[in-house]
């Protein structure tokens, strides 16, 4: 009986110790979704500074080198970083307490993710081919008016899960 015991015991242990923390679900489901804060036209006010000034990089082999191509920052370097946080979040175990901010988390960076290998790429092709300012910016007007607003309503739903998450789990946040 005594070695029953120990053994649930020590099993006990082992799944409680592999279940991430609260702080842990907070940061991968809402705390990345900072990484979006430039989400729309900022993006790309952004992009051509850093091509302006040969800051943007692409990733070849997991290596990172200097490219030209917005779209080669985008599709490398941007799109991986996205689906490795949705990667992150899908490995989390939904509980109860956590479900409904998983599912919100999902839903802003699948949503983002799709516009970046969408409406993105095709602005930032034609930022790399050099095409008329006025027709990037009739294409940067068009994006935001249907995009950023559905985005802000996916980032507002998921801090409104995600507050009272923290809170209630002693997880001090800060917002501006």
């Amino acid at each position: 009986m005594k070695s029953i015991f120990a053994s649930l015991s020590i099993l006990f242990l082992l799944v409680s110790c592999n279940q991430p923390s609260a702080e842990n679900y907070f940061d991968r489901t809402t705390l990345n979704s900072n990484k979006l804060v430039g989400f729309g036209s900022a993006d790309f006010d952004r992009y051509a500074q850093l091509q302006e000034t040969g800051q943007l990089f692409k990733l070849t082999n997991g290596e990172m080198e200097k490219t030209d191509k917005i779209s080669e920052h985008i599709t490398t370097y941007i799109i991986p970083d996205i689906e490795k946080n949705i990667e992150q979040i899908e490995e989390l175990k939904p509980t109860e307490e956590t479900e409904e901010m998983i599912v919100k988390s999902l839903s802003l960076f699948n949503y983002v993710k799709n516009i970046y290998e969408t409406e993105y790429l095709t602005i930032a092709n034609m930022m790399d081919n050099g095409e008329e300012v006025d027709e990037i910016n009739e294409a940067l007007s068009l994006m935001n008016s249907v995009t950023f607003t559905k985005f802000s309503v996916l980032l507002e739903e998921l801090w409104e899960v995600a507050l009272p998450y923290a809170e209630a789990n002693g997880i001090e946040v800060k917002t501006y």
